[in-house]
């Protein structure tokens, strides 16, 4: 693969074609829009990935800021969409979470940087088009099953409730949150309420997330509602994750510019990375390929997959030496882009600058956010992550696609994201082969068939019982070849006088290996009966199949023909032949 052609930036194909100052306001405006949004995003994604109490060279804030600030300048600058604005998103919080619990936060950074290795390695081998394969009961089952996780994240921090960690499992979280619902606080309780039901009272041009959350700590600072040294309240990013020195809680989210941050690297940490890696890697695909191409529809352009999986790749190999999360591109945050004017990777750069301006400028504003408020905004999210239409839009058409999306949800919510995704695609690649043996036709063809221009001598040829017709129509694959064995044999019990076999493949599409092993199994077998096998009209590609595996050498090219005209009368001659070697 020659890694110049595969490299193509969008950035850089808009600077070629000319970019004008008005679209600069218009993408210096989204992007401020869009780096608003994606404040109390960033830190409510970085604060909701990492457990309590786990060993993070910067507080999880910073964590989130980090990556939204460097994955989305990364992805803005090389990515393969317009629009694309990439960062920490909800649908890796479990992922995220359950690494670092299991196994801490140096094997998240191994997983991210190797996922981001094998991000490059997919894009490089334009493997981007196969992120599009994945069916979408199977997309809208875990991305379902993500946003009920992250609700059920949510709740500890909207009552008040004061624990140290809650375990991994989701029943474990809802059995240790159901045993502390007597510790609520009722303070927390009432204004996460009133948080909520702005974030979905308000009109969405208002921008209910960045007015809730400025509004938010506003309120519950000026009224001395916030948790300080010398008393109880609203707990907050500060009394959360920051120090105390004197009366002031510092150190939440430190100023300054992203800094590099060293780990040790083993062969053991390699592998103990690996799995997690896959699973980073294949989530990020998908997620960055389906936002793509949501706002591929938005701007009626088209992306390229195989540069935004590169993008994407470099973004999770940089933003590990800064402690930073896997990163992948935000459909909220893209759609938000695009409604807000953004046609141009340069509001992407300008969100991530934006972002960088307040972490040098405002941080310590940051610490006063109340964790109650992004709790909220979070839920907010799930809410919109969840997938109800799809799932009443599946009921109404395929109750087996349905059920791969019910089942997919489940298993997310229950088990595991990998099991979860791994078990749909089982299923949905199951149904595939039911639908596709469905719709199989194998049956013969009786003598009384008329050929489609009258021939007298050719109808009768066709009429004598040592000529049968097959017909054989769909894919000729694993899943079906049980079948067509039997439906021939049966048809020929009961033709004991066939000399020739003409199998009518023209609705034959397609073959596997054990199809065309069957076929070479067939006309084996033919033969040992006496039998001559005879294709009519086979198409392209299952002809290809064929003479790469040498069996129109075994066939025959001269009983391979390509209509029944040629097929009848290559039948009449072996029969004359047979008949005169009688």
């Amino acid at each position: 693969m020659n890694w110049r052609i595969a490299f193509h930036p969008k950035l850089v194909e808009v600077l070629r074609a000319g970019y004008t100052r008005r679209q600069f306001r218009a993408d210096f405006a989204s992007g401020i829009v869009v780096g608003l949004m994606a404040i109390p995003l960033a830190i409510g994604f970085g604060i909701a990935s990492l457990p309590a109490g786990a060993e993070t060279a910067v507080s999880p804030a910073t964590v989130g800021l980090t990556t939204a600030i460097i994955a989305g300048f990364i992805i803005s600058a090389l990515g393969g969409s317009r629009v694309q604005i990439g960062g920490p998103t909800g649908a890796f919080i479990p992922i995220v979470a359950g690494i670092v619990y299991a196994h801490g936060m140096t094997c998240l950074l191994m997983a991210t940087l190797l996922a981001g290795i094998l991000l490059i390695v997919m894009g490089a081998l334009r493997a981007g088009a196969f992120s599009r394969y994945i069916p979408l009961p199977v997309v809208i089952g875990f991305t379902s099953g993500i946003a009920v996780i992250i609700g059920i994240q949510q709740i500890q921090p909207l009552l008040g409730i004061q624990l140290t960690a809650l375990p991994p499992e989701t029943f474990g979280k809802i059995k240790v949150l159901f045993a502390h619902c007597g510790q609520l606080s009722p303070l927390t309780t009432i204004f996460s309420t009133v948080c909520v039901a702005a974030l979905f009272l308000l009109p969405p041009k208002w921008n209910p997330r960045v007015l809730v959350l400025v509004a938010a700590a506003l309120f519950a600072n000026l009224f001395g509602w916030t948790q300080t040294p010398l008393h109880d309240g609203l707990a907050t990013i500060g009394s959360t994750f920051g120090q105390v020195l004197g009366d002031q809680f510092v150190g939440a989210i430190p100023s300054g510019l992203p800094h590099f941050v060293s780990w040790d690297i083993s062969w053991n940490l390699v592998r103990e990375a690996v799995p997690s890696a896959m699973v980073i890697a294949f989530l990020g695909a998908v997620e960055s390929i389906l936002s793509a191409m949501a706002t591929d529809k938005m701007i009626k352009d088209r992306h390229n997959s195989d540069q935004e999986l590169i993008a994407q790749g470099i973004a999770n190999c940089v933003v590990p030496w800064f402690g930073g999360l896997p990163a992948t591109g935000a459909i909220a945050r893209s759609s938000t882009n695009v409604q807000s004017g953004g046609r141009t990777p340069v509001s992407g750069l300008i969100h991530a600058v934006f972002l960088l301006a307040v972490v040098l400028v405002a941080a310590q504003w940051v610490a006063y956010i109340p964790m109650c408020v992004l709790a909220a905004i979070l839920l907010h999210v799930a809410y919109k992550m969840f997938e109800a239409h799809h799932f009443n839009a599946l009921r109404k058409v395929t109750r087996s696609e349905l059920l791969i999306a019910i089942v997919t949800f489940l298993l997310t919510v229950c088990v595991d994201l990998n099991v979860g995704v791994g078990f749909g695609l089982a299923v949905a690649a199951l149904t595939l082969i039911l639908r596709l043996k469905e719709i199989t036709i194998m049956r013969p063809i009786g003598a009384g068939a008329r050929l489609a221009a009258e021939r007298p001598e050719e109808q009768a040829a066709l009429e004598s019982p040592a000529i049968l017709q097959f017909r054989f129509e769909g894919i000729l694959f694993y899943a079906v070849s049980d079948d067509f064995s039997a439906q021939l044999d049966r048809a020929l019990l009961r033709r004991p006088l066939t000399r020739v076999l003409i199998l009518r493949v023209e609705r034959l599409l397609a073959l596997d290996f054990e199809g065309l092993m069957l076929l070479e199994e067939t006309h084996a077998s033919l033969r040992a009966k006496g039998i001559q096998l005879i294709l009519c009209n086979a198409q392209p590609h299952p002809t290809r199949m064929m003479y790469k595996h040498r069996f129109l050498e075994k066939l025959g090219m001269e009983n391979l023909c390509g209509d029944i005209h040629h097929a009848v009368q290559r039948a009449r001659e072996i029969l004359a032949d047979q008949n005169s070697g009688c």
